[in-house]
């Protein structure tokens, strides 16, 4: 792929191996550990959203540098880790479980603005 950053030459590209790793490490998470979360969502939208994501986040790595790839990573865990530890609990939802899940489901509406 791309040894140097295309904005930061002086800097390394992300490499085909840590995108795979992410990609990896991000499906198992997604369809495995956190599956109940988005069981109403179908799975063909899944597979594009994590295929985006990982897509987004592998051309600012090929952009700006390995190190912004793997910031950008730390910061969207750092999110999901507020928001299942802290935000979903304050709400009275299990972080872990999605319980109660109609619960859920109208806070991530009115979360997105729907309601």
């Amino acid at each position: 792929m791309f040894e140097h950053a295309i904005l930061f030459p002086s800097l390394s590209a992300v490499s085909l191996t840590e995108i795979l790793a992410v990609l990896t490490i991000a499906s198992l998470a997604y369809f495995v550990v956190f599956k109940k979360f988005e069981k109403h969502v179908p799975v063909r939208r899944r597979i594009v959203k994590l295929l985006t994501v990982v897509g987004v986040l592998s051309i600012i790595g090929i952009l700006f540098s390995r190190y912004v790839f793997w910031g950008m990573i730390v910061l969207m865990t750092i999110g999901q880790v507020y928001l299942h530890g802290v935000y979903f609990p304050k709400h009275g939802i299990n972080g872990l479980t999605a319980e109660p899940y109609d619960k859920y489901i109208e806070l991530t509406e009115r979360m997105k603005g729907k309601k």
